[in-house]
């Protein structure tokens, strides 16, 4: 559930630009909050619909647009082909870890990661607006797989096998 905080921040966003603050927008807003996990604009319209909300395709993409630009939602591929979405409680950074194999996301929390940024920042200078860290690679279940494939075709494996 959103917040009122989190929701006001929104409404004022949209006002700001002069944008009407409709149902619909605040339908989707609901709806991210609701979700728990990374998800796709085609499962968050299923799930506005499925609360009874009539919204289009095209309204969910702009209030997604509008909702990563005011701050409350990020967008990140997290190693698939489409964007994902996920809403941003205010204070809370994790970065993602994405198995390329079986698709799994994995957040965490790392306070020297943080802190590591921050000097990297004010070392170089740099005013850090928003940040975003993904590392991508094989989950335990995923690398254990394809390092029992890749032994079970090694020529010894296949000499045995023959034998």
């Amino acid at each position: 559930m959103v917040a009122d905080v989190e929701r006001q921040q929104f409404i004022d966003y949209i006002r700001n630009r002069g944008m009407r603050v409709t149902p619909e927008r605040l339908a989707l807003l609901e709806e991210i909050y609701r979700q728990h996990g990374h998800i796709d604009a085609e499962q968050l319209l299923d799930g506005v619909r499925e609360a009874g909300h009539g919204v289009s395709r095209a309204t969910v993409y702009r209030t997604l647009e509008l909702l990563v630009d005011c701050g409350l939602v990020q967008r990140q591929r997290l190693g698939r082909e489409r964007w994902l979405y996920e809403h941003v409680h205010a204070g809370q950074r994790h970065d993602h870890l994405s198995c390329r194999s079986c698709r799994r996301v994995v957040e965490f929390v790392s306070p020297a990661i943080q802190a590591m940024l921050n000097e990297i920042c004010r070392a170089h200078g740099f005013s850090r607006e928003e940040r975003q860290l993904q590392i991508l690679g094989l989950c335990e279940a995923c690398a254990d797989r394809a390092q029992r494939e890749r032994s079970e075709h090694t020529p010894r494996a296949l000499e045995a096998a023959a034998g």
